[in-house]
């Protein structure tokens, strides 16, 4: 760690990560994004089952 090249090499290296969009958080986000998708559908589908005077076995036979 003599110099001043490990500044340079830090400095560096965060300014890519940043230009990257945060590359490192990128698992944590695509897992909440995946997390939130699933509770939307699932939410969607028990509305459209708790649809009230439908025949819910009639629409899934057509």
């Amino acid at each position: 760690m003599t110099g001043t090249g490990i500044i340079d090499q830090f400095l560096e290296t965060f300014t890519r990560y940043i230009d990257n969009g945060f590359g490192l958080l990128g698992s944590e986000v695509g897992y909440l994004a995946t997390t939130l998708a699933a509770i939307d559908i699932t939410l969607a589908a028990l509305f459209w089952s708790w649809g009230t005077d439908e025949d819910i076995i009639a629409r899934l036979v057509k």
